[in-house]
C-alpha cells in the first residue's frame, strides 16, 4: 500500500530545509527524498539512504522512505505499483525527453507489474502559452499537447497522459491548475523560488 500527498506552498531556501525535516518527522518517513532538478531525463534508484539526487526522477522498492518532486507549473508525477513506487518532475522539456516512460521501465526493471499514475497540481493547457514557433515544434512530436493555433497554449498533462497510457499505465490528473489556484505557487504567476512537493511513499 503506499501513499500519495500534493503539498501547497511548501516555502523557499531554508525554509525548505526547515519545511522538509518537518514534513518528514510529519508524514512518520525513515527517509525523504529530494532531487536536484534540472529538467533532464535521469531516474535513480534509491533506497533510505542519501539525499537531494541530482536527477528528475527516483525510483524505490524501500519501505518508509518518501520520494519528492518540486513543481511550481511542471507536473509533479506520483507513480505506484506493488512493491515500487516513482516520482518524477516534468515539464515541456521532460516531456519532449520521455522522462515518464523512462521511470516506467526502471520500474519495471525493479518488479512493477501494473503500474498507476497521479498528476500532481500544474498548470492547465489554458494558461501555458507559448511562442508559435514552440507551439508547432512541440504538438509536432507530441500531438496530445495540441491545443489551437489561435491560442497557441500546450497541453502538457494530455501529452504525459498519452505517453504513460502508450506504456499501458493508468494515470489520473488531479486537475489542478497552479497558476489559476492561488493556493499553489507558480512560477508564471511569479513564484520564482517557492515551490510545492509532490510525496509518494510505501
Amino acid at each position: 500500500m503506499s501513499r500519495t500527498l500534493f503539498t501547497s506552498r511548501l516555502g523557499g531556501d531554508l525554509k525548505i530545509f526547515s519545511g522538509r525535516i518537518s514534513l518528514r518527522k510529519t508524514l512518520a518517513l525513515k527517509s525523504l527524498h529530494f532531487m536536484r532538478q534540472s529538467h533532464s531525463d535521469l531516474v535513480m534508484v534509491v533506497d533510505e539512504e542519501g539525499s537531494d539526487f541530482e536527477c528528475d526522477a527516483l525510483v524505490t522498492r524501500s519501505l518508509n522512505v518518501g520520494l519528492a518532486a518540486l513543481a511550481a507549473d511542471c507536473m509533479p508525477v506520483a507513480l505506484r505499483a506493488d512493491g515500487v513506487i516513482g516520482v518524477a518532475h516534468v515539464g515541456r522539456v521532460g516531456l519532449v525527453n520521455g522522462l515518464a516512460p523512462k521511470v516506467v521501465s526502471v520500474m519495471r526493471s525493479q518488479g512493477a507489474q501494473e503500474i498507476t499514475a497521479t498528476i500532481g497540481p500544474s498548470i492547465c493547457s489554458l494558461c501555458y502559452e507559448v511562442s508559435a514557433e514552440m507551439y508547432n515544434q512541440i504538438t509536432s512530436l507530441l500531438p496530445a499537447t495540441a491545443t489551437s493555433l489561435q491560442r497557441r497554449t500546450l497541453n502538457l498533462q494530455g501529452g504525459l497522459i498519452a505517453q504513460l497510457n502508450a506504456c499501458g499505465v493508468m494515470v489520473r490528473d488531479s486537475g489542478i491548475c497552479t497558476l489559476e489556484n492561488h493556493r499553489y505557487f507558480s512560477f508564471r504567476g511569479g513564484d520564482l523560488q517557492a515551490r510545492q512537493a509532490g510525496i509518494i511513499s510505501l
